[in-house]
């Protein structure tokens, strides 16, 4: 096998264009050596091949020489030899003379035809060349804007979540040690009708009372708030859990109603002075069509806190109506049924 044989001239140019040596010879083998354009159209065709690298092998001719001519071919050969021979020199010198001026007339032609080839397979190339750069980039563009759209997104997911753990952990210690005041207040009203009693039967007994120093120590009553409704997250997660069982068969409409009512608990935990993030107008296209049209979204908002305004069209949380340790619950609970796929699924 050898490498096969192909046209110096345009193999230097190939070269200078910046192709390797190796995919100069093979475009301008399976090209047939016509011409530098269709070499080059070759080299864009198939600069994806496996083997676009490799040199073009082929069988080695070999040539073989008979020992004998035959009568007829050396006959032939001498008639051609004496038919040269008897031309007229004046004939031979004046064809000469018109294929000299035949090809010099021919050579500048040539030569700018094959300029002018040259400089449009260039610019073709370099065409080509620009186009699939500028494809690339935006490709690139597209998938680098594209991360860091998802890292914008799980960042932003992060951050809410870590608000809302850090304040259900605020939540939990407020709420222990309201449990512990509490139990304190219980002890000391005990002791007091413990010693309310002790008085009355010395009292019953004739006894003499005891020296005030002795007696227990007058609590001082506290005001005790007015009772209001307690939202548990139970009752917040039956809202998640009928809003998925009503449609359950359109996941990705259920995924984008999650991801609005977390970001309104959000922005409100973040922003509870904005009036903006408490107030929300239910013709608003976007919020009726991933939440105002699924039955329970709406409901969800109540139990946070948000009352409807049925006479103006307006979901509105007030400002003193803001139970912080609700909205953190309420985000927990949305944040654990955006992470589990089987939320809502399994329960009767």
């Amino acid at each position: 096998m050898a490498v096969p044989q192909v046209d110096k001239k345009m193999l230097g140019e190939l070269e200078a264009m910046g192709f390797p040596t190796a995919r100069s010879v093979r475009a301008l083998h399976f090209s047939g050596n016509s011409n530098l354009e269709s070499a080059v159209n070759w080299l864009l065709e198939h600069e994806s091949d496996p083997d676009i690298d490799q040199l073009p092998l082929v069988p080695r001719e070999i040539s073989i020489e008979c020992g004998d001519t035959s009568n007829e071919v050396r006959n032939d050969v001498q008639e051609t030899r004496d038919t040269v021979l008897e031309q007229k020199p004046e004939e031979q010198t004046e064809t000469g003379r018109q294929n000299e001026t035949s090809q010099l007339e021919r050579e500048p032609n040539a030569d700018e035809q094959e300029e002018q080839d040259t400089k449009r397979i260039l610019a073709l190339y370099k065409q080509k060349r620009d186009e699939e750069g500028r494809a690339r980039g935006r490709i690139r563009n597209q998938l680098q804007e594209d991360q860091r759209e998802r890292i914008r997104a799980a960042k932003d997911l992060m951050e809410a979540k870590r608000t809302l753990e850090e304040n259900q952990r605020k939540r939990m210690m407020e709420s222990r040690i309201a449990d512990q005041e509490e139990e304190k207040r219980a002890r000391e009203r005990i002791r007091q009708r413990i010693a309310d009693d002790k008085a009355e039967r010395r009292r019953r007994l004739g006894l003499p009372l005891e020296s005030p120093r002795a007696s227990a120590a007058v609590i001082t009553p506290t005001k005790v708030k007015p009772v209001e409704r307690v939202v548990t997250s139970e009752q917040l997660r039956d809202r998640l859990r009928t809003l998925k069982k009503n449609h359950k068969d359109d996941p990705a409409a259920v995924a984008r109603a999650y991801q609005i009512l977390l970001k309104i608990v959000a922005n409100i935990v973040k922003n509870p002075e904005e009036e903006k993030f408490r107030r929300i107008r239910l013709s608003n296209p976007v919020f009726k069509d991933r939440v105002g049209s699924l039955q329970g979204g709406v409901e969800f908002l109540e139990l946070c806190g948000f009352q409807r305004l049925s006479g103006i069209g307006y979901l509105v949380m007030p400002r003193d109506k803001i139970d912080m340790a609700l909205l953190n619950a309420a985000g927990v609970e949305i944040a654990s049924a955006m992470e589990n796929p089987y939320f809502g699924l399994l329960s009767k």
